[in-house]
């Protein structure tokens, strides 16, 4: 039927006959009162040949539906009360009967039923095969089908001598008539075109009739029923989407599944074209297997250079208004599931699916993605992604371009959560993921700008992120992270990252399928970045760095960052090849403008296995504006190493306090002052303060010895409780001055190899600081009159002058 109706409805007619029964019946009984009223039950059946009207009706060519009304109106009287049944007409002389007792007897037609009003001599029953097998179709009836499945009314559409018989809504006869089924709305079930849903029959066809008929009426739903409908697409033959035709099933009982062995295809859903935008299309409420299991004749293998491998579900390249919502793909096994692919498309939105990923046959190694997203305004929400261990599914979901929201999603090991890209067309990024769950993960979220592009305005918050990385075993783990190549060079702009959870395995033992890209939030790349924001993020057994920016190389420049207000717990314990960047917190690069703050780091082991606690080092780049404040180190067996420039802002103390001069504890660092706090002074003899001038450790260390090796940076004691990190040590062997930057058990870490083996236990002392004194406490009592005294009582006098200028410091000689 052509052309438009006003309202689009999503049931089947049978559904909503009761509904629409006052309708029906303020119709009937305005024909009755105009032929008398109570003659409804005297009506012959003969008056049906009184249908001329039938050239009017209303699936004429123009409408593309006919509604009970126009129906009524067509068909007489006759027609009309046998159609309005069930309305409580005075249809028997006013015994209380209705028009449907009248047509059916006692027996009511069961809801969703077709009717059966074969008695009333305006309906004649008839299988698919007998209309299309008629000569002479009568255009005064309207006759039933009864094919099971198929069951509904046609009429004859005289006007219509073109249309192609699609089995659903249009049978041609013998004879070249036309028959149209009788629609109330745009609501085509996939049986009426001949789909069986029983597993076996191969229902591609009768599928894609049911979207045409609809697509031809100007849109509409295709009803899936529940059964399981085999399709099999092969290289480029698939299923042809089309604009505002709406794909719905019963739920999980509704299962569109591949065929066995179905071999090689690029996708099970497209459109026909990618020239113009597929537009409002939904599909929901179905279930899709891709039956990997059984289909071994394929070949997923990424070297090859055709496009008809890929095992695509949906896959469109130009797309306006596509939504997929509670659709379960189980199992789900090609390159992409879902993949929407055009940087100027728009308006994808996929909720509340299901997707259980079994590889395929072919490459073991092949990339996959269960959603792939590029364009604009892109929304998935609620969906949950599961592979079980060894399926080694790559991506949950991917978006590129925003804006875009990816929130409340839980994925189960999946490589990677989320991958954020942008993309030519995105000026403004503006792209949220929040409140998402990634359980045994490789990756949790990772950032990419796109060759040039930028990737900006994102947001990464109130995520909780778990990483089975002794699981995986990839070369690198990461919570949240850039990512890319060499070719994306775009900047980092406006990023934020806040409130997430990650946690790690725990990954002591070193393996070399692990670098050190191992990190709970790194953003690493030869790129500038500007405005970033890392807070409030609690990062647990990160296995090399809690905390990193930067890239290996120090390229870029970084702008602006806050680091503050982070929990991060057992970071750098994983024994990486190079040490640089195992630590809790550590910046490289050109860095203008940071501020560390607010930060708890800890090392809970029973011996020290982390080493940096904060590392902003002069090796690693340069440093302007930086501050690193307030932040609070612990661990069980001394600290963890603190590197910081002196180009950094630090809350260290320049001013330390002793109770006696030398201190017989503690060290003391080049350019410090040591105010003394005892109570004894000697009036302008005792010093106000010192000045460090040689940084060392005071006090006397006895008992301690130690065995080494050249070139590695420990040393074994055999008494390590006398011993805390920052203090400075002298090894006997080969004289060697070292610091102590960690204490792990009777293990000591060392600022720097030793360059004398130590294969025998060596003594080991604090290498002393050494003080200048500055200014006096006090005055000298005042000096007798020497008026009157001889040279020999005024060179004494003099004497006791020098002397009291030597004891405050200002004659030296």
């Amino acid at each position: 039927m052509n052309g438009k109706e006003q309202e689009h409805r999503t049931a089947p007619m049978g559904e909503r006959e009761q509904t629409e029964m006052t309708e029906s019946t303020e119709s009937t009984e305005s024909g009755a009162a105009s032929n008398g009223g109570d003659d409804a039950d005297a009506v012959p059946a003969a008056e049906t040949a009184e249908s001329e009207q039938l050239a009017d009706r209303a699936n004429r060519p123009g409408d593309k539906t006919i509604s009970r009304r126009k129906l009524l109106v067509s068909m007489g009287m006759a027609g009309a009360a046998a159609i309005a049944f069930g309305t409580m007409l005075n249809a028997n002389g006013g015994e209380g009967g209705t028009v449907q007792e009248a047509v059916y007897g006692k027996k009511k037609p069961k809801p969703g039923e077709p009717l059966d009003l074969t008695g009333t001599g305006c309906v004649v029953r008839a299988t698919i095969a007998e209309l299309r097998a008629m000569t002479a179709p009568d255009p005064a009836l309207a006759y039933l089908v009864t094919d099971p499945g198929q069951e509904g009314h046609f009429i004859v559409d005289p006007e219509d001598t073109t249309s192609s018989d699609n089995t659903g809504t249009v049978l041609v006869a013998a004879s070249g008539a036309r028959l149209k089924r009788l629609l109330e709305a745009p609501f085509m079930n996939v049986k009426w075109f001949g789909a069986k849903g029983d597993d076996t029959t191969v229902d591609m066809t009768a599928i894609q009739l049911a979207i045409n008929a609809a697509s031809a009426m100007g849109g509409g739903t295709v009803f899936v029923p529940k059964g399981t409908y085999i399709v099999a697409p092969s290289g480029s033959t698939r299923i042809l989407l089309r604009d505002n035709v709406h794909v719905l099933g019963e739920g999980t009982g509704s299962v569109i599944k591949v065929k066995d062995n179905a071999g090689d295809y690029g996708m099970i859903f497209g459109a026909a074209s990618s020239a113009t935008p597929l537009r409002n299309v939904r599909i929901s409420n179905l279930r899709v297997d891709q039956n990997p299991q059984n289909n071994l004749s394929c070949n997923i293998n990424l070297s090859r250079t055709d496009s008809y491998y890929w095992q695509f579900v949906i896959a469109l390249y130009n797309y306006d208004h596509i939504v997929v919502d509670n659709v379960t793909f189980d199992p789900t096994c090609g390159v992409n599931t879902i993949t929407m692919n055009n940087e100027s498309a728009q308006n994808a939105t996929i909720t509340n699916c299901r997707f259980n990923f079994v590889k395929a046959n072919g490459d073991p190694e092949y990339d996959n993605s269960a959603i792939y997203l590029n364009g604009r305004n892109h929304t998935v929400s609620n969906c949950l992604f599961y592979a079980a261990p060894g399926q080694k599914a790559r991506g949950a979901i991917e978006t590129h371009g925003g804006q875009s929201v990816v929130t409340n999603n839980v994925s189960d090991g999946y490589y990677t959560g989320v991958n954020i890209q942008a993309n030519s067309k995105d000026i403004h990024g503006d792209i949220t993921v929040n409140s998402n769950t990634f359980s045994n993960a490789n990756q949790g979220i990772q950032l990419w700008p796109y060759k040039h592009y930028a990737l900006r305005n994102v947001t990464v918050s109130g995520n909780t992120i778990h990483l089975a990385n002794t699981v995986h075993q990839r070369y690198t783990t990461t919570g949240i992270s850039s990512a890319g190549g060499t070719t994306e060079t775009g900047a980092f702009e406006n990023i934020t990252i806040t409130g997430n959870t990650i946690t790690f395995q725990e990954e002591p033992a070193y393996r070399s399928s692990m670098n050190e890209a191992a990190y709970g939030i790194g953003l690493v790349k030869d790129i500038d970045m500007t405005n970033v924001l890392i807070a409030g993020n609690l990062i647990k057994n990160a296995p090399v760095s809690g905390i990193r920016l930067g890239s290996n190389s120090k390229v870029g420049t970084i702008r602006n960052v806050q680091i503050t207000g982070n929990v991060v717990v057992n970071a750098g314990y994983y024994p990486a090849p190079s040490e640089l960047y195992r630590a809790a917190i550590v910046l490289r690069s050109t860095v203008n403008g940071a501020n560390v703050s607010g930060n708890f780091i800890s090392d809970t082991f029973d011996q020290a296995k982390g080493l940096f606690s904060i590392r902003v080092n002069d090796f690693d780049g340069t440093f302007t504006n930086v501050s690193v404040t307030n932040n609070l180190i612990a661990s069980k067996q001394g600290g963890l190493w603190f590197s910081i420039s002196p180009s950094v802002t630090t809350d260290a103390p320049l001013v330390k306090t002793a109770t006696a001069y030398p201190p017989a504890s503690g060290t003391f660092n080049q350019g410090e002052i040591v105010m003394i706090a005892g109570p004894s002074v000697a009036p302008g003899q005792t010093p106000a303060g010192y000045k460090v001038t040689a940084t060392g450790t005071a006090g006397t260390l006895s008992g301690v010895t130690g065995t080494g090796t050249i070139g590695t940076p420990t040393i074994t004691v055999n008494d390590s409780s006398p011993l805390k990190p920052e203090q400075w040590i002298r090894i006997a062997a080969g004289n060697q001055l070292r610091r102590i930057v960690r204490i792990s058990g009777n293990q000591v870490r060392l600022n720097a190899n030793l360059t004398t083996d130590v294969p025998t236990p060596s003594a080991i002392s604090f290498q002393a600081p050494t003080f200048e004194p500055f200014g006096a406490i006090g005055r000298l009592p005042g000096i007798a009159d020497t008026n009157g005294a001889t040279v020999a009582q005024l060179e004494a006098e003099m004497n006791q002058v020098k002397q009291a200028l030597r004891q405050y410091g200002i004659l030296h000689t």
